[in-house]
Parts: C-alpha cells; structure tokens; sequence
C-alpha cells in the first residue's frame, strides 16, 4: 500500500486574506479550497495567479488543499 502524499499543481484562483481562506483552479477536477494556516511557509504571501502545489484531503464540504508551497508568481 502506497502512504506517499499525492502533490497536486495549480494556480491560487482566489484569495481573501483577511478572511484567511482562498480557493486554487487545478488543470483537471474541481476547484480546491484552502486554509492559509495550511501553507506550508506562513511567511510566504500568496496572491491571485500564483502557481502552487498542494496535497489534497476530504475536508467537511468537499477537497482541501493542505502544505501548499508557493512555486511562483505571474510575471
């Protein structure tokens, strides 16, 4: 049995920073919800368009991304 965490890509699609959540567009599937406690580097600053990567689990009203890890910005 494989216990190795799945690692998603996609791009943060929106973010509300002073409610602390956002939502991340993958290029297959639905949306993925997301915590900003659930960054992997709380002092890293995520904004629309940014590409990250992320773990996917069942949260209470369908996928949460968790250790999301900021790859890079639009430029």
């Amino acid at each position: 049995m494989n216990t190795e965490p799945v690692f998603y890509e996609g791009i943060v699609k929106e973010y509300f920073p002073l409610k602390g959540f956002g939502f991340i567009r993958r290029e297959k599937g639905r949306d993925v919800f997301f915590f900003y406690k659930d960054l992997d580097d709380k002092d890293v600053k995520v904004d629309i368009g940014d590409r990250v990567e992320f773990c996917i689990v069942k949260g209470g009203k369908g996928p949460k991304a968790i250790d999301i890890k900021k790859l890079g910005s639009p430029n």
